[in-house]
């Protein structure tokens, strides 16, 4: 199949050999700009071809066809492998047609059909000697005591707290329950090499949060590197190492946590790029892509372990560097993109080099629904709770221009 002309909206010139990568994914951005740190040339393909991403790299929009378009795109005449970012891990069998007609850089149908099982990663994690939450089918009604009904999937009804009537009114092979966590929400980044991982961080997970108008259990951000005594390393280690061998993950992937009298108990897989990839590279200076590269690659060289933060035994930081965080604030009602803001000096410069103040950014005139993500943003902080409460105030900023 030869490339439609006139659809990828950036200038293709030197992107025809051998280090190209194709992204698919609900958004590609993060992804690309740690594809083109790793010396990679993406070429994108989501929900959105955001302004700053098309600056930079070939990008279209998949609307109306997301996410079946892919299979029109995957065997366009782009010489490389094709990845994919959030929202295609839900869906096995349309991976499995892709990874039919183009080399995978990542968990193809069976890995995704035990790392996305509930019931499965729950049994790796105990077998592993670590705490995990308890998790049911949607058939009956769960012991006494606060319980999360959640799509299978990721279709259907976003997540919620059980009630009576889920028992009755839910397809049961479509949701499960799990035991609700009262804790922080944290996240681990690994790669596997389908026996092992390597640890490449720890992230503070946002969620749900009134002041970037997110809707509840909704993912808006991530704050690191964390630090890491030797003991939580371990921990997390072994966590990484009980899955890669389990599910048989490969590449980056990313695992979901809530921190309960300090212990990280697993709530969710995510066998891909994550949104939190970002900010540990920044952060901790590494190339995730090139850890990803090398899990399928066998002649790509293998890159040095990430210098990790840790603590000393008496909690005093052993290793310095600011926090970096990253926030997704979403539409609190229905708004038309502005010509002008403080993101206009990034879409004249797009960088991938380093945390840009904005990123995700919209095209001009983009009408974008309530409760729809507008844009990304960066700060940093010389520890978690200062990086939050700058983001804070650039959301703040932000509310009074967008919303006035």
């Amino acid at each position: 199949m030869r490339l439609p002309a006139g659809r990828f909206t950036c200038s293709t010139d030197g992107f025809l050999d051998a280090d190209n990568l194709i992204l698919f994914g609900s958004s590609t951005r993060a992804a690309a700009f740690s594809a083109l740190r790793a010396g990679l040339r993406p070429w994108c393909a989501d929900l959105f071809a955001d302004a700053d991403l098309q600056a930079r790299c070939p990008a279209m929009r998949l609307p109306g066809a997301y996410p079946h378009g892919f299979l029109d795109w995957i065997g366009a005449d782009i010489p490389g492998p094709w990845m994919y970012t959030g929202g295609l891990e839900n869906r096995p069998w349309l991976v499995e047609r892709l990874a039919r007609r183009r080399p995978l850089w990542g968990n193809d149908c069976p890995v995704l059909l035990q790392a996305r099982d509930p019931a499965v990663v729950a049994a790796a994690v105990r077998a592993a000697g670590l705490p995990a939450p308890a998790v049911y089918p949607l058939l009956r009604r769960p012991p006494p005591g606060r319980w999360l009904v959640k799509p299978q999937w990721g279709l259907g009804r976003p997540i919620h707290g059980w009630t009576a009537a889920d028992a009755v009114a839910r397809p049961s092979l479509l949701y499960y329950v799990q035991e609700f966590i009262e804790g922080e929400s944290e996240a681990a980044i690994f790669c596997g090499d389908g026996k092992r991982a390597v640890l490449l961080g720890l992230t503070r997970q946002l969620v749900g949060l009134d002041w970037l108008h997110a809707a509840p259990f909704r993912y808006c951000g991530s704050i690191g590197p964390l630090r890491l005594d030797s003991a939580r390393r371990r921990r997390l280690e072994t966590l990484g190492d009980a899955l890669a061998r389990r599910c048989r993950l490969r590449g980056l992937f990313g695992v979901d946590g809530i921190v309960r009298d300090g212990a990280f108990l697993p709530v969710e897989v995510n066998p891909r790029y994550t949104a939190s990839v970002e900010v540990l590279e920044y952060g901790c200076e590494f190339s995730a892509l090139a850890w990803h590269r090398a899990a399928f690659v066998s002649t790509a060289p293998r890159p040095a372990p990430p210098t990790l933060t840790l603590l000393h035994p008496r909690g005093e930081g052993r290793e310095g560097g600011a926090c970096i965080g990253k926030a997704v604030l979403f539409a609190k009602k229905t708004l038309t993109f502005p010509p002008d803001g403080p993101w206009n000096a990034v879409l004249q410069s797009p960088s991938p080099a380093g945390p840009p103040s904005f990123a995700d950014i919209p095209h001009l005139g983009t009408v974008i629904k309530m409760g729809r993500p507008i844009l990304s943003f960066f700060a940093s902080g010389e520890n978690a709770d200062a990086c939050l409460d700058a983001l804070r105030r650039i959301a703040a900023e932000l509310d009074r221009l967008l919303f006035p």
